[in-house]
């Protein structure tokens, strides 16, 4: 199943199905239809979160929803001003991030990127998936413009999908945790990197060279419809392609990825884990950088598009005197 977050023309935010007929508002077809399900279930359509918490009980009663959609179309009982309450043409609708989640945290899974932007590995590579935490209030969705902060001069994209928690729990196998995985999707951790690397020389972070912005989108697609290691990823900017990768070769799991944020803590529904950049996957291993005004689209197959414009520098009204830029990062050896 894909599912999106969308605005509908009156503006209100729903959950939709992504199908070949448009997109389908779920709770809204859920009425209309007169669906059994009493209302704290059709709660469940209306919110990714919510989805997310009600397990397989909620994908279920989606799937009947979608199906009962289509079943009423082909027979001719959803037509006209009836099907336009509850199916929707794709240019008719804004899509939004999926949601914004509780919690966001980036591993490292791919080799090849560190080593690719000059970074050492540790031995603690080897040993369990490393993260940092990102901002869960700087969240935007497709076709929202990317800010650019007054302090930095260095702005990066990074090309990643990562994944939504299901169900939750603590201590998780990687045999549990692999089933609840809730469903995956395209995420830009953009980055400064000037400000990055030179705060994180005191050995912590990255805070301002990451939280001012992460990007979502633009729908997301449950494990039964994609094949985790044959994801093709493409980065491209103002139509030219900038970098090429694919998902297989990650030294960890989604599911080990889960297994590992869960131990010793709980994990909850609509948590967000991201697993971290493909290799060639953003400019600071090219050494070649965006800029303000460029269009820059995310693509992995499966999954879709999450195309963003990169905004106009921001000018410089706050800060301290005692920060006066960053060194501009460059990539040893380059």
């Amino acid at each position: 199943m894909k599912l999106a977050t969308f605005a509908r023309p009156d503006g209100v935010a729903r959950l939709g199905a992504v199908t070949d007929q448009g997109l389908i508002d779920l709770r809204a077809a859920a009425e209309l239809l007169g669906s059994p399900a009493a209302e704290v279930d059709r709660a469940v359509l209306g919110d990714l979160g919510a989805f997310f918490a009600g397990g397989s009980a909620a994908r279920q009663l989606a799937e009947d929803v979608v199906g009962a959609v289509l079943a009423a179309r082909e027979a001719g009982r959803l037509a006209g001003s009836a099907a336009h309450l509850v199916i929707f043409p794709p240019e008719e609708v804004q899509l939004l991030a999926p949601m914004r989640p509780r919690r966001i945290r980036d591993y490292l899974t791919y080799q090849q990127h560190a080593t690719g932007a000059g970074v050492a590995v540790p031995p603690a590579f080897s040993a369990m998936p490393i993260c940092y935490q990102c901002n869960v209030d700087s969240v935007i969705g497709p076709d929202e413009v990317i800010p650019w902060p007054a302090y930095t001069d260095q702005l990066d994209y990074e090309l990643e999908i990562g994944f939504f928690v299901g169900t939750g729990g603590r201590d998780l196998s990687p045999e549990r945790a692999a089933e609840r995985i809730g469903g995956v999707t395209l995420f830009n951790d953009v980055s400064a990197r000037d400000i990055q690397f030179f705060e994180m020389s005191m050995g912590i972070g990255p805070s301002k060279g990451k939280d001012f912005c992460n990007v979502l989108g633009p729908v997301v697609v449950t494990m039964d419809e994609i094949d985790e290691y044959a994801i093709e990823l493409t980065a491209r900017v103002n139509g030219a392609v900038w970098s090429h990768g694919t998902t297989a070769n990650r030294q960890y799991s989604f599911a080990e990825v889960l297994a590992w944020a869960s131990y010793g803590e709980d994990v909850y529904p609509g948590e967000f884990l991201a697993v971290g950049t493909v290799g060639g996957g953003c400019g600071a291993e090219l050494d070649r950088w965006i800029q303000p005004g460029d269009v820059v689209e995310l693509e992995a197959s499966g999954i879709g598009v999450l195309r963003n414009q990169v905004g106009q520098p921001a000018r410089q009204t706050a800060g301290l005197p005692s920060y006066q830029g960053a060194p501009r990062f460059q990539v040893p050896g380059k």
